[in-house]
């Protein structure tokens, strides 16, 4: 087929070709019902386009990435791949007229490796199943240096950091005040992404150590001593015993040698 342009070709009752030359109008006038024809011809091949008797494999995993795509949720800062594995190229599934479903099983996370399921509910339903891998990246607080056993964390001891966070599964840190002073609970060479488990806070008080307890009754503070009956680092529960009273009470560890007791 030939595009029409200001210059059409007709045959005249005598047989014999002339070039017509006008305006757009005017060509249009002189050559109606050849446009008539052309335009029609569009709709009779999308009329008679056949149905795709079965569902393409791109259009399966097109439909994957955009579920998994909107249903990631995105920290600030982070950003994210989605890989989706191969389909069998032998595979043959009816093409899916009322339009394909994805979903993904309950209790999968949406990072690392899943399946995303994606269905046809029609008269005819099939399911097939995808694997996928999302990986998150996101910036991190790493060591800058080695670290020993029972060191205490201090700035200079660590960087942030971009890397794969999607493959920290005991969790990350992003703020540098919520490590500074833990202790390391394993020696950590350089370049290792601190996770909770590998510190611990440092502990205010120990075992055995002479304690200061701090009693608030209503809008009173009554202050007295007391020994620490086992360790604890800050925010953390202890037992100590009142030295004059030789009761055993339950506090929270404040500061160093320190514990706090509601009443």
């Amino acid at each position: 087929m030939h595009t029409i342009t200001g210059i059409i070709s007709l045959s005249l009752a005598e047989g014999i070709p002339r070039q017509v030359y006008g305006t757009k109008w005017q060509t249009l006038a002189g050559s109606l019902p050849l446009l008539v024809i052309v335009s029609l011809l569009p709709a009779m091949a999308l009329a008679t386009t056949p149905t795709p008797q079965y569902q393409s494999l791109t259009s399966l995993h097109e439909v994957a990435r955009d579920f998994l795509r909107s249903q990631i949720p995105l920290e600030s800062g982070n950003s994210h791949e989605i890989h989706l594995g191969r389909l069998d190229s032998r595979l043959r599934l009816g093409f899916c007229e009322i339009g394909l479903q994805a979903f993904v099983p309950a209790g999968s996370r949406l990072q690392g490796k899943l399946t995303v399921g994606v269905q046809c509910p029609g008269g005819k339903p099939w399911t097939v199943y995808i694997p996928a891998n999302i990986r998150v990246f996101g910036d991190v607080l790493t060591t800058s240096r080695p670290i020993s056993r029972g060191d205490a964390i201090t700035r200079a001891d660590i960087i942030s950091r971009r890397q794969e966070i999607s493959t920290l599964s005991h969790g990350y840190y992003r703020q540098t005040e919520e490590i500074i002073g833990k202790l390391a609970m394993r020696s950590l060479p350089a370049g290792t992404p601190l996770t909770p488990r590998m510190l611990k806070a440092r502990l205010l008080v120990r075992r055995g150590d002479d304690v200061t307890i701090l009693a608030n009754t209503g809008f009173l503070q009554v202050r007295s001593k007391g020994k620490a009956l086992q360790n604890a680092a800050q925010g953390e529960r202890i037992t100590v015993r009142n030295t004059r009273s030789k009761r055993i009470i339950e506090g929270i560890a404040i500061k160093a040698g320190t514990v706090q007791v509601h009443m």
